[in-house]
């Protein structure tokens, strides 16, 4: 590890603010795009038919009747996945999560437990479905960004996959995702996590001065760097972001030792 690396290793460390993962030396190698986070589960309780969201409704002319129990629903379409440009809450009026392994349907009902098989590649997790949508002819989930990086489909946009609902109360402990063939049933995992901390050092529009950013930040000693697509305004953007920290005031800490060691553009964010 370089002198720089060792420094900033030291300053986390005494500001309580280590990196999930440690700091790595210059040659280590590029962690995962998925951030790491404690175990969870998905809990879900029995659906409130009567709840708004659970009721017939119209998006751009068209009407949709949400089910009224999700017992039996198997089936196989198109997902796709969105991140932070949907706003923040889903239309259950909860956090929306971008990181959480969540999802939106336009006819299971809130909230569903669902394991969710990537065809093309055999990765299965389990999601908590609290939102509407996708409102897109041919597509039958809408993913969260984390549980879209965990099934490896961010880069293509969509992917073939197999819902399951699971039924109501399940408690899925979350494990690895798993490989498996989509005819075996596979550990599932998911995660509703709470607000997680990050320090975000830029958002570019290229995809090319994100990797150079994220390779700065190896170098520098950082393992964790994550390049998170999102919208702004229709536009794509690629965000670095480092971590997650343990919180936002440890966060704050972490910018200020940074910055007085010639590290500048740091700043938390919450998601």
């Amino acid at each position: 590890m370089n002198k720089s690396g060792k420094s900033i290793c030291s300053a986390l460390l005494s500001a309580g603010t280590l990196l999930m993962g440690g700091c790595a030396g210059v040659n280590q190698a590029p962690s995962a795009a998925v951030s790491p986070s404690a175990a969870a589960s998905c809990n879900a309780a029995a659906p409130n038919l009567r709840a708004a969201y659970n009721r017939p409704y119209q998006i751009h002319g068209r009407s949709y009747h949400p089910l009224q129990s999700a017992a039996g629903y198997h089936v196989r379409g198109l997902a796709s996945w969105y991140g932070w440009e949907s706003g923040s809450t889903t239309s259950m009026g909860t956090p929306f999560r971008p990181r959480a392994y969540t999802a939106a349907s336009r006819d299971l009902p809130l909230p569903t437990c669902a394991r969710v098989t990537n065809l093309s590649n055999g990765r299965s997790i389990v999601v908590l479905v609290n939102d509407r949508g996708p409102f897109v002819d041919g597509r039958s989930m809408d993913l969260s960004y984390g549980a879209a990086a965990a099934l490896g489909m961010t880069k293509q946009g969509t992917a073939p996959v197999e819902i399951v609902a699971l039924a109501p109360s399940s408690s899925i402990v979350t494990g690895s995702t798993t490989s498996v063939p989509p005819s075996r049933t596979p550990t599932p995992r998911s995660q509703t996590q709470l607000t997680q901390t990050y320090l975000q050092t830029g958002a570019f529009q290229s995809l090319n001065h994100a990797t150079v950013e994220r390779n700065r930040l190896h170098a520098a000693g950082f393992q964790d760097v994550l390049i998170v697509p999102g919208l702004v305004k229709g536009q794509t953007y690629y965000k670095v972001q480092v971590g997650p920290l343990p919180d936002h005031i440890a966060a704050v800490k972490a910018v200020a030792a940074m910055k007085k060691m010639g590290f500048h553009d740091f700043y938390p964010v919450e998601q």
